[in-house]
């Protein structure tokens, strides 16, 4: 029966996670610094397919997001903090595919290792054109211009505000409300406030 059926997320799928987190790197590309650590990364992969846990709903980036097909009332807003922790917790064996396939490139600076697009990446990326490609992209390089200029530890702290369900107007907050998810304004969607850090480190 198809009730039987599990439910199968793309994010369950490899190959979606790595052509998502492929355009990311072909946006981050576009700014400056062109990399970023693993941490960053985990915020920017996961802000961009979830880019209204960021922008406010009645700006002119609201606007452009849901014309290119973002919707800030899918009940996935709805649980982001749980699905934010089970993305981070796969990033870096997705990063580490990316540096296998000649993808990416990882290289240790400043006692970190900052991971970079390569030019067989960004050719790569260019022959990722299906609708949901254009619009992560529009979103990816919203996150990232709007997210760049903060410090690993403010990024970090705005993060975990965003993946709260109380005391917000937020597409999170909303959806809560509306699914009685929230508790005389408990909480029930708590992230993990502890950076996420690399193996062996």
């Amino acid at each position: 029966m198809d009730a039987d059926r599990p439910v199968v997320m793309p994010e369950d799928e490899v190959q979606f996670r790595l052509a998502q987190l492929l355009l990311l790197m072909n946006a981050m590309a576009n700014q400056k610094p062109p990399g970023a650590n693993l941490e960053r990364i985990a915020y920017y992969d996961f802000l961009s397919a979830n880019p209204f846990l960021v922008v406010e709903p009645d700006s002119r980036e609201a606007s452009l997001l849901r014309l290119a097909g973002f919707d800030p009332r899918v009940l996935s807003y709805a649980s982001s903090g749980q699905r934010f922790t089970s993305r981070r917790e796969r990033i870096q064996h997705d990063l580490s595919l990316l540096v296998a396939y000649g993808c990416c490139t990882a290289a240790n600076e400043q006692g970190g290792l900052v991971y970079r697009i390569t030019s067989a990446g960004r050719d790569l990326s260019a022959h990722l054109t299906t609708t949901y490609a254009r619009s992560f992209t529009t979103a990816a390089e919203m996150v990232v211009g709007k997210l760049r200029r903060l410090s690993d530890a403010r990024l970090r702290k705005e993060t975990a505000g965003w993946l709260r369900v109380d005391g917000s107007n937020r597409p999170a907050a909303a959806l809560a409300s509306v699914l009685a998810t929230v508790d005389s304004g408990r909480t029930v969607l708590q992230p993990l406030e502890q950076p996420f850090v690399e193996d062996g480190r």
